[in-house]
């Protein structure tokens, strides 16, 4: 059974995709683990492969959800993306790709998309 926390995050997602979709992008996985970390959505915006970090936050306590994407959380998800299009016989250099941020509030209707988060 997944806890709480789990849950609340898959929904935000889970959102996050459909907002997406509303978009133009188009889906193609998400939950993509790796041992160095983790892909929340994968998703194509015309021919460039998107990789998203979905986030929340209820309050800004201990700052926003964009702040909480530090450098180390950052190398994760660019390392995660560089596994995943190993796996299909390409590289970040000769890939067109690009790392998106998708935060919410307390609910999905405070939803903010920032491109090229990592440029």
């Amino acid at each position: 059974m997944l806890s709480l926390k789990r849950r609340q995050g898959a929904s935000f997602e889970k959102q996050a995709r459909l907002f997406l979709e509303a978009q133009g992008l188009r889906f193609v996985a998400a939950n993509c683990s790796f041992k160095c970390g983790e892909i929340d959505l994968i998703m194509y915006d015309r021919n460039t492969i998107v990789f998203i970090e979905v986030r929340q936050r209820s309050h800004d306590g201990f700052g926003s959800a964009a702040e909480s994407v530090d450098r180390r959380k950052q190398q994760k998800w660019v390392d995660a993306a560089a596994l995943w299009l190993a796996e299909r016989n390409s590289s970040l250099e000769d890939t067109d790709c690009r790392f998106d941020l998708i935060t919410f509030g307390r609910s999905a209707a405070q939803i903010q998309w920032f491109k090229n988060f990592i440029e």
